[in-house]
């Protein structure tokens, strides 16, 4: 029978934490530790998907600065309301919906972003970039419509244990030539907790032997598998936090008047207004406060360094294992974070499979090419 191929992505399962684990999927032989971008899975999820970098594919962070109509036009005047109100979860809901309605397809979370500041910025993921058309450059998913591919693919949107089981149903009764499941649940796990957490060693238990039962579906049907584990990055255990806002707050420099600001996980990203302000906030936020402000070069070197200054005109990044507490993202500690230097050695993604991984695949831009290579091979087979 003709093989088929199975691509199990899961999201933050860094190459260490697999390495720390002996014996882990013993039935993908060939494995090599991937190099991811900076940022969050909001740039490394495109760069997988189109072989580009953030400034190929415009993808960087979640939220970028507004320009023109936002999906968030007129939350300004939330800021009428009180204090009490604007945090209250109903508001929240409310206001998701809202967005939706909208037009929003893309993944997207509010988290603790200031209600009546978000229509100053936007959301860069508005389309579900797992399907045809939703990334603003060719994608593997325009590829598989091209080609005619038969594939199915279950992302965020369902849960990983039914996802598991449809991705092990089409096994053993499908005619599929790709299957393709994204589940963010581990890196939910690492968050809260660390890379040593009971949870972790679970999901990476249940993976394994989930593995074993795909392997054992196919065996019986006689049809084989071509398995590909892989990442966007891994987790780095978090150590010490750093209070951004806590520097922000004394200056004569204010947010909203002098400048805007997004206060990511591990980076804080400014637009400025006035020159005095880029002066004030600049000296506030120095190497004492765990991190360091990216130059122009280390910007470029990352392909991070858009035109349009739409994630930021100057960016402050905290070190690994620092987080920034409060943020936007959160109020909450947590035990692990990603969104640090890529060339971290905990950042590093993951690529594992029972197929031969060519010595040139180093980078997560590299996975479409591989994937695609491997497609046509999988066309050979059943030609």
């Amino acid at each position: 029978m003709k093989p088929v191929m199975v691509v199990l992505f899961v999201d933050a399962l860094g190459w260490r934490l697999c390495q720390a684990r002996p014996g882990f999927a013993p039935g993908l032989q060939h494995r090599r530790a991937v190099d991811t971008i900076l940022g969050f899975s909001s740039g490394a999820l495109p760069t997988a998907f189109t072989g580009g970098m953030p400034q190929e594919h415009g993808r960087f962070l979640m939220y970028r600065k507004a320009a023109g109509t936002s999906v968030f036009a007129g939350f300004e005047r939330l800021a009428w309301l009180p204090a009490r109100l604007r945090r209250s979860w109903r508001l929240t809901r409310l206001l998701t919906r809202l967005v939706e309605q909208r037009g929003v397809r893309g993944y997207f979370n509010l988290y603790e972003v200031p209600r009546h500041r978000l229509a100053a910025f936007d959301l860069a993921e508005q389309q579900d970039i797992f399907r045809p058309g939703g990334l603003p450059v060719d994608s593997l998913w325009d590829s598989l419509e091209r080609r005619g591919i038969a594939w199915q693919g279950w992302n965020w949107r369902t849960r990983e244990s039914e996802a598991l089981e449809s991705v092990r149903e089409c096994i053993r009764s499908g005619d599929e030539d790709l299957l393709f499941l994204y589940t963010a649940e581990l890196d939910a796990t690492l968050h809260h907790e660390g890379s040593k957490g009971i949870g972790v060693q679970a999901k990476l238990e249940l993976y394994d032997a989930w593995l074993a039962s795909v392997q054992q579906a196919a065996s019986e049907r006689g049809r084989p598998l071509w398995f590909y584990l892989c990442s966007d990055h891994g987790m780095v255990d978090v150590t010490r936090t750093s209070d951004v806002q806590a520097v922000l707050a004394p200056l004569p420099a204010r947010d909203g008047r002098d400048y805007d600001v997004f206060l990511d996980s591990t980076m804080a990203r400014f637009w400025w207004r006035n020159t005095p302000a880029r002066e004030c906030v600049r000296a506030a936020l120095g190497e004492s406060q765990g991190g360091h402000w990216l130059t122009p070069q280390e910007l470029q070197d990352a392909h991070c360094a858009f035109a349009d200054h739409a994630y930021g005109d100057d960016l402050f990044l905290l070190d690994p294992g620092v987080l920034m507490l409060p943020s936007y993202m959160g109020t909450q500690p947590l035990a692990a974070m990603h969104g640090y230097d890529a060339a971290h050695p905990d950042m590093a993604a993951l690529l594992a499979s029972n197929r031969s991984i060519p010595e040139t695949l180093t980078h997560l831009r590299h996975l479409r090419g591989f994937l695609e290579h491997e497609l046509d091979e999988l066309q050979a087979v059943g030609a």
